[in-house]
Parts: structure tokens; C-alpha cells; sequence
């Protein structure tokens, strides 16, 4: 692991001043992210200006530079087409020390920085600006010595630029650059907080993070706090193999990441953390950028609390990562950003009917899946059941769900809303959980079967039965399906549904003829619309398949608690 004391380059706390251009105007420029940062064409005035030395085309020419100052130097015009003009600078300051850089625009190029350590290994390149634009670089740490590149385009015409250099001495608490690799990664302890920048748009900063000494059942929270003009993506990896653990971006430009109970590694010993800016669309249709701001620094802490079973732990994004959940356990869960989702997964032995509830968050509204074990890799359609009954601040109830054996599983994310004819979704709440309880009972055959609100999804049911149901969520349909086909008839039947309180029942008998959509013809209906009597149907039947369907209205109401009760008889 790379420290102070190696080649790197980290962060300072003196900013490089924007400075008086060739025509001695003093105009500070600050590009925020995400905009050409770098494109100042200014730099700033140091302790000293000296002019570029000839020649200083290769590494072994390279004109060393050990104190700040402005170097104004000329970039010739490229020999060929596919040629770039290049200056070469050996930075040798007396000490560790941290240098700022800034490189003016060159009006008719498109010129570039690249970074090398003493021993000439190539470390990065900085090209955030367009033609015509300058450079940035905040935070290069030097011990031993780098060797510094300005390059032309290829092709380029060359042409006269100002080179700003300031050193400065390390500060605590600062990100330590060259922190762009694994192997270069800054250490971070839990509980601390370190400041740095995102200098160009290609940077990337890499923290370890050990998490050993952390008491068993802890959980994680990363705070990076937020930069104008640049949209953060942040990664944690597992140390040992480097897999991803978890991947978060911010929701817009400007905007942090939180992530508020990420579970400790399986191995129990260190993470990494790597920030970086995400991508967002750029000034020209259907292309991408990345953004940067060399003149702001970010602030990363990692902070450390106990979570216990009974929280989830992220990252639980998707089914490969549901958190497991036992029958009637109650689980706490934190909706952490907008675009947050938790997966959870139960395992079920026989036909179950599974029951779900869903506690309130303030100012939240939250929503619930169950998903079909067959389509869990689907970004769409992937629903058995969608439970979204609850406004803000309502808890969500679901009821009678069939689970086949197997690996089930059950999502929680925020809900959608219409703002300005967009459906967004923009609830979260990090200082409160939410609690979800899953619990299984025996499918034995009396119950409605959810989801079953099409003919093709029907509960069977046969003469002589009688089938609990429920209606809910709101607007609920339940489709049952009378299979008489083969049995001799007519036979007068009977079609009984019991009433509920707070909703009318309704009940009709289709079938089994079509109509010419294909959709099954009503044979009969009662909906009287009298509270909670039984409405029932009496008709001869003969031989085929019928579908009964029951519902309730107002449609805008449901009953979680009272179950009706359908019965089929031939008397």
C-alpha cells in the first residue's frame, strides 16, 4: 500500500488563484463540473517567472522545476499530421510537497497534461478541457521526484502557453494522489473523514477501509458529501478479490451518496472505496461526459453502528443479494436514496400463502413486491404481486400471495409520483426504518390463491366448496374457476358470496362461451350494492368451465381484515 513517503499525489488545502493573462487582466474564472473546468486561460502568478528550456522534447531533456513558479513556454507546431508536439519537466522540490498546476489554453490546440513518477512509469493523464482550453490539476504529492508531460493534439498547430506551478506542504486530513489504483489506495480509518478532489474528469480515488476490529453485527455508513457540477459514482469492493460489493450514483449534479447500512465483508477484514464521477449527458445529443471540479474538494467519512439480525444490510439490490428472512420475522430496513431497493428472500417447503406488512416512513411512500421466482433477473414484468394501497406515511398490507417450494422473494422500494408530468421517484429517508414482516401459512385449499385477478391466474374451486378470499389492495378482483366439464347435467347451481363490512360484494358467472374478442361472456351477476348481505346466483349449468368473479366497491376502498365467503353448491 502505497502511504506518504511514495510517489503520489494528494490533495491540498491552498487553492492555485486564478492570475493575470498575457494582456495583464486580472479576471478569476471558476468553471464548476461537468463544464470545460479547466479552460480558464489564466495562471496564476508565483513566487518567480522563467522561461521553457530548449530542448526538453524527451524525458532525459527535461527542464527541471524545484519552487514554484510560471514558466511560459511554446508548444511547436506538430512536424506531422498524426505527430504531437511535446515539453517535457523533471518537478524536483526539496521535501515532500504538494503541488497545484495549472496549464493555459493554447488558442489553436487541444494540449493535455500526463503525470510520471520518478522512474518514468506513466501514473495518469489529465485532458478535461477541449481545443482551446487549458488545465487543472489540484493535488500531485511528490517525494522523490515526477516527471511532468505537455502535449499538443495530434496534428496540432502549436502555439504559446503559460505553466503555473505552486507547491505547498501536505495537510492531514487530505486525500494522498497518486490514489487512482488498488495498489495506491489511501487508507481510511472508520471514523474519520478525509477531503478531496475529483481533478479531471478520468480521476479516480481509491480508500481502504478495515473493517477487522469492528464489533460483530456492525454496519457501515459512507458519507460523500456533495461537489457543484459533478455527479458522483461510488464503488465498494471487497479487498481480497477486488469484487464489487456495492455500487451507488448520485441522482443528479450536485447531489451526494449516503449509503446507510452496508454489511460488513464475508472475509470480516477491509473494503474498498473508490469515488469517481458518473456519467451525464453532455452538449451534444446522445453522447456522454464525465464531470470533474478541480477547484472544490468532496468529503468522505466512513462511520460505524451496530445493526443487529434484524436489519438489512446492503448491498441487497437485487435477488442474487436478497437478505434471507425467516417465517413472522420482523425485519428493520432503511430506504436510502431515491432509487434504493431490498430484496428479501424466504424459503418455503410446501404451498404457502404468504401475508406481508409493511410499517410507515415519514414523509415516504413506500411499495411492495412480491416477484415470481422465474422472472427475478427481470428489470420488468417481473411481478406476481404489487402492493402500493398506502399514501405517504401509510403502511402497505399484503394478503393471501401462493408460493410454490422454493426460494421465494419479496421487494421493498419507494413508490412513483407524478411531478410536472414526469413519473419520478424521489422518496427517501435516512434516519428512520422501515419494518417488514413476512408470514407463511399452509395452502390447504380453502383460500383464494393471489394473484389471481385474470381467468388464466383463476383459484380453482368445485361443488360443494367453500373459499375464503380477500378483497385487497384497492379495485381487487378475485377469478375462480368451476370446472364442470365431463360431469352430466344441466344442474341447477348455486353461487353464494358472503358479505364484508366497508365493501359491496358483487359476484358474476362466465362462460364458457366467448364473445368475439375472446373474452368469456357474463352468464349472470348480482350486485345488489346492500352492505354486507350475501348476493348469490342460482342457474342451470351444463357441462363446461365457468369463471366466477367477485369484487367490491367503492373501488377505491379494500378490507385487509374480513374475508368473504364463496360457496358453490347443486342442491
Amino acid at each position: 500500500m502505497k502511504r506518504l513517503g511514495t510517489i503520489m499525489i494528494a490533495l491540498t488545502a491552498l487553492l492555485f488563484a486564478a492570475c493575470p493573462d498575457k494582456k495583464g487582466n486580472d479576471e478569476q474564472v471558476e468553471k464548476p463540473a461537468g463544464e470545460k473546468a479547466a479552460a480558464t486561460g489564466t495562471v496564476a502568478p508565483a513566487q518567480r517567472e522563467i522561461a521553457e528550456v530548449e530542448p526538453n522534447e524527451k524525458t532525459g531533456q527535461a527542464m527541471e522545476i524545484k519552487d514554484s513558479c510560471v514558466v511560459s513556454g511554446t508548444l511547436e507546431a506538430a512536424a506531422e499530421p498524426k505527430k504531437r508536439a511535446v515539453d517535457w519537466y523533471k518537478i524536483a522540490p526539496q521535501g515532500i510537497k504538494v503541488l497545484k498546476l495549472r496549464l493555459s489554453a493554447v488558442a489553436a490546440d487541444d494540449v493535455s497534461l500526463t503525470f510520471l513518477d520518478a522512474d518514468r512509469n506513466e501514473l495518469f493523464g489529465v485532458d478535461s478541457g477541449g481545443s482551446g482550453e487549458g488545465e487543472v490539476y489540484p493535488n500531485l504529492t511528490i517525494e522523490l521526484g515526477a516527471y511532468l508531460r505537455v502535449r499538443g493534439a495530434a496534428g496540432g498547430k502549436g502555439g504559446a502557453y503559460r505553466l503555473g506551478l505552486e507547491f505547498s506542504e501536505p495537510v492531514t486530513g487530505q486525500e494522498v494522489e497518486f490514489n487512482g489504483r488498488y495498489s495506491t489506495a489511501n487508507e481510511l480509518k472508520v471514523g474519520e473523514q478525509v477531503a478531496g478532489y475529483l481533478g479531471h474528469k478520468r480521476d479516480e480515488d481509491w480508500y481502504l477501509v478495515n473493517c477487522k476490529d469492528l464489533a460483530t453485527g456492525s454496519v457501515l455508513r459512507i458519507d460523500l458529501a456533495a461537489v457543484a457540477g459533478v455527479r458522483f459514482a461510488l464503488e465498494i469492493l471487497d479487498a481480497e478479490e477486488r469484487a464489487p460489493i456495492l455500487k451507488r450514483s448520485s441522482e443528479k449534479i450536485g447531489q451526494g451518496i449516503v449509503v446507510r447500512n452496508l454489511g460488513l465483508p464475508a472475509s470480516g477484514g477491509a473494503v474498498f472505496v473508490v469515488v469517481k464521477s458518473a456519467w451525464v449527458p453532455g452538449p451534444k445529443p446522445k453522447k456522454f461526459v464525465r464531470t470533474a471540479n478541480a477547484e472544490k474538494t468532496y468529503s468522505l467519512s466512513i462511520s460505524s453502528e451496530t445493526g443487529g439480525d434484524d436489519l438489512e444490510r446492503e448491498p441487497n439490490d437485487d435477488a442474487g443479494h436478497a437478505m434471507s428472512v425467516l417465517d413472522g420475522q420482523k425485519m428493520r430496513g432503511y430506504l436510502a436514496s431515491p432509487s434504493d431497493v431490498d430484496w428479501y428472500k424466504i424459503e418455503v417447503e410446501r404451498p404457502s400463502l404468504l401475508s406481508a406488512e409493511l410499517s410507515v416512513l415519514d414523509r415516504v411512500d413506500l411499495q411492495l413486491y412480491v416477484v415470481d421466482p422465474e422472472k427475478k433477473d427481470q428489470k420488468r414484468d417481473f411481478a406476481l404481486v404489487r402492493i402500493n394501497d398506502g399514501g405517504v406515511a401509510e403502511p402497505e398490507i399484503m394478503t393471501n400471495c401462493a408460493l410454490k417450494p422454493g426460494e421465494n422473494y419479496v421487494r421493498v422500494e419507494g413508490a412513483y409520483k407524478n411531478v410536472d408530468g414526469k413519473w419520478v421517484r424521489d422518496f427517501y429517508n435516512l434516519d428512520e426504518t422501515y419494518s417488514l414482516t413476512l408470514t407463511l401459512r399452509s395452502d390447504d385449499g380453502r383460500e383464494e390463491r393471489e394473484p389471481n385477478r385474470k381467468p388464466e391466474w383463476a383459484t380453482a374451486i368445485k361443488i360443494g366448496d367453500t373459499l375464503r378470499g380477500t378483497l385487497h389492495p384497492k379495485g381487487d378482483v378475485d377469478m375462480y374457476v368451476l370446472d364442470l366439464s365431463g360431469k352430466d347435467g344441466p344442474h341447477d347451481t348455486l353461487i353464494e358470496c358472503s358479505g364484508i363490512p366497508k365493501l359491496d360484494i358483487g359476484i358474476a358467472l362466465l362462460g364458457p362461451e366467448q364473445d368475439q374478442d375472446g373474452k368469456l361472456k357474463q352468464a349472470a351477476v348480482s350486485a345488489q350494492g346492500k352492505g354486507e348481505a350475501t348476493e348469490s346466483i342460482k342457474k342451470e349449468l351444463m357441462p363446461g368451465v365457468y369463471h366466477i368473479k367477485v369484487w367490491g366497491t367503492p373501488r377505491t376502498e379494500s378490507n385487509t381484515r374480513d374475508q368473504y365467503l364463496l360457496t358453490v353448491t347443486q342442491p
